[in-house]
């Protein structure tokens, strides 16, 4: 498995246990949807930051789609590590319009996309 150094540079580790769930719980949440960093945090007994981190290292993408993670305010928040207007941020965005995730300003994503917290617990619980 590959992991993000905090320089930047890959380094080889297998993911946490933690990792894992926080893969597992990402994993469930449909095209067209997202979720929220803290909402994850809840299912999982853990912290939103715990997840952002978990998901910066994600050696999965775009199979653990960690793109439909967004902040508690619906702001797209971070992608790879950065935040703010960066090309990775905007890539984010690009692919969750490809998923048809409805936005309601230039960084904010429509509450009609997310996926209800209790449903993604239901399946994360079901897995």
């Amino acid at each position: 498995m590959v992991a993000t150094a905090s320089d930047g540079e890959k380094q080889q580790r297998p993911p946490t246990q933690h990792e894992q769930n926080v893969y597992k719980a990402c994993s469930l949440i449909p095209e067209g949807k997202v979720s929220t960093y803290g909402a994850l945090a809840t299912i999982l007994k853990s912290a939103p930051r715990a997840v952002g981190q978990a998901l910066k290292r994600n050696p999965f993408a775009p199979e653990v789609p960690c793109h439909r993670v967004v902040s508690s305010s619906l702001q797209i928040g971070g992608f790879n590590g950065t935040w703010g207007k960066t090309s990775q941020v905007a890539s984010k965005k690009e692919m969750l319009l490809m998923e048809h995730v409805a936005f309601e300003t230039e960084d904010t994503v429509s509450a009609t996309s997310v996926i209800p917290s209790a449903d993604l617990a239901k399946l994360y619980n079901l897995q």
